[in-house]
């Protein structure tokens, strides 16, 4: 059960603004001392952890298997638990999902907003690693011990539903839809009734009769077979990103020497690190549509016109909502707010 992890360039760069040493050159080995860590994940082997599981062979090969990163598949902590694990110093790094806790990542809920200008996984990449600079996200993380590394890049959400496909804003109102968080809320002001149904019993939900439609990225869909009950599916709603990805213990972090910390960091932007995981889950993503229409269902094509709409009848009331409710909190709502939009808009040439 073994498995080396740990992707991560940009936690260096996350926590410091600089890298902390250059690129090794290749073929070197770094020296250093023997070095264990836990790392608390949930779930199994999927699209998701590509650079999780890249990482294994790949850090052995640059220590010597001196630096090794066991992955506990749902045995160290909960997956709501994770922060306070970190805090405790229980293990070492983990996974973690905003949405399971926002009271304890509020400002890192701004990238769950339903229908921000992100178009693919570049682009995302770009906007969640300079989010999780800011001074704020930095300081939020650092209340539980923890330090931001690297983002799951959760592809951008469509739906299955059952039912006539919808042609217009007004097909979604009355339509009982499984969308979590501020999704939900989107959902709501189209008129559609949301419902936090969790993943593993959205089949049923659906085969029941409670609920009429189901916001996933492909990849889940396929997994969890929506598209057995469902006889329409949305491409180009681009619905929004479930922000998760993996953290740190600040502590442990420290206690490496100086050329982990650097090795980490070049990990990012190897082969293994986030190229990896992004060709793995477009390629995962970019083949369900034509599956989908092979298993019969109709393909409800939402253009650029059509989805200007979407934003601004469950978009923007309620980026505007979460700013106003970080700002009864405490937080610069508005600042986090547009620092979002201000990346999105200077990385969208990304990724095509």
């Amino acid at each position: 059960m073994r498995r080396v992890l740990i992707g991560a360039a940009a936690a260096v760069f996350a926590m410091t603004g600089a890298p902390l040493a250059g690129a090794l050159a290749a073929g070197e080995v770094v020296d250093g001392p023997r070095v264990h860590w836990n790392y608390s994940l949930w779930g199994k082997s999927r699209a998701v952890t590509t650079a999780v599981e890249n990482l294994g062979p790949w850090l052995e090969k640059k220590t010597g298997g001196k630096f090794t990163v066991q992955i506990h598949w749902g045995t160290l902590s909960p997956p709501k638990s994770v922060p306070d694990g970190l805090k405790l110093g229980a293990f070492e790094a983990g996974s973690y999902c905003a949405a399971y806790y926002p009271a304890k990542f509020p400002a890192f809920t701004g990238l769950d907003l339903p229908f921000l200008p992100i178009a693919n996984l570049d682009q995302l990449r770009a906007v969640t690693d300079a989010y999780q600079t800011d001074p704020v996200l930095v300081e939020e993380a650092k209340k539980w011990n923890a330090m931001y590394h690297q983002s799951s890049l959760l592809p951008l959400y469509e739906v299955v539903g059952k039912g006539t496909p919808p042609a217009s804003l007004d097909d979604w109102k009355g339509m009982r839809i499984r969308a979590l968080g501020a999704q939900g809320s989107a959902m709501q002001k189209l008129g559609a009734v949301p419902t936090s149904v969790p993943a593993p019993e959205v089949y049923v939900s659906l085969d029941r009769g409670l609920i009429d439609a189901a916001a996933f990225a492909y990849y889940a869909h396929d997994s969890y077979r929506t598209w057995e009950l469902g006889k329409w599916f949305t491409t180009g709603l681009a619905f929004g990103s479930i922000h998760c990805g993996s953290i740190f213990n600040i502590d442990a972090f420290n206690r490496l020497p100086k050329q982990y910390q650097a090795l980490l960091h070049e990990f990012n932007d190897a082969p293994e690190g986030y190229p990896a995981l992004i060709n793995a889950l477009n390629t995962a993503e970019k083949s369900m549509p034509a599956k989908f229409i092979e298993r019969g269902l109709t393909e409800v094509k939402i253009n650029p016109e059509r989805r200007a709409e979407f934003v601004k009848v469950g978009g923007e009331p309620v980026w505007k909502e979460w700013a106003d409710k970080m700002g009864e909190s405490g937080y610069d709502g508005d600042r986090l707010l547009k620092l979002i939009l201000d990346l999105a808009e200077k990385n969208k040439g990304l990724g095509g």
